[in-house]
């Protein structure tokens, strides 16, 4: 029996469709809240980190992959990693993978093109993705689970700068390593970068 495929009218539901819950937070983000947020942080390291050599095709391609990359969650919903993980040595193989991949081909086909064609594009999505889940965390998760996980995304997004600086030597990816700092620097000082600006 086959499952069946995301539509339109799914993606539709995105604004109140959650995320985080396995971990305590102050409020919920939703998933269009996630993906918007990818999205714009991603237009940001993109034009950063690959400057000139990044053609307008190139940025909508990494804009369009990081606005519907966690689609599948629409029916799934945001499983935790250590579930992931753990569901993976049960099985040997990626099983939660496999039905993402049944509800959502178009995304895998769309991941898939960018792996073949540009794969550092991929790595963009990625480390917005954990800009996005370390700002949420740090700012709205509670109590001593939240600081645990949020040790463990530091230690992913750090593992992810080395990985990719490796992959693709010849960009400078320590502009995400700043980025974050510049956003968490934001969230710490509780206003928006315009107000900061405007209050000095």
């Amino acid at each position: 029996m086959s499952l069946p495929k995301l539509t339109l009218a799914d993606l539709a539901r995105s604004g109140h469709i959650t995320r985080w819950h396995s971990v305590r937070t102050s409020r919920d983000q939703t998933l269009a809240e996630h993906h918007y947020m990818v999205t714009r942080i991603s237009n940001r390291l993109a034009k950063d980190i690959f400057g000139s050599e990044l053609n307008d095709s190139g940025l909508l391609q990494i804009m369009e992959y990081a606005s519907l990359h966690d689609t599948p969650e629409l029916l799934m919903g945001d499983l935790p990693s250590p579930l992931k993980r753990h569901i993976e040595q049960i099985s040997g193989t990626n099983p939660i993978e496999a039905i993402e991949r049944e509800i959502a081909p178009w995304l895998f086909e769309m991941k898939e093109e960018i792996q073949q064609q540009h794969p550092e594009y991929l790595a963009i999505v990625k480390l917005a993705d954990l800009i996005d889940a370390l700002l949420f965390i740090e700012h709205e998760g509670i109590g001593s689970h939240a600081e645990k996980v949020t040790k463990g995304l530091h230690e992913q997004f750090q593992g992810k700068v080395a990985e990719v600086g490796r992959d693709y030597p010849n960009y400078s990816w320590k502009i995400a390593t700043q980025l974050l700092g510049e956003l968490l620097q934001n969230e710490e000082q509780g206003a928006i970068a315009f107000e900061n600006r405007m209050l000095k």
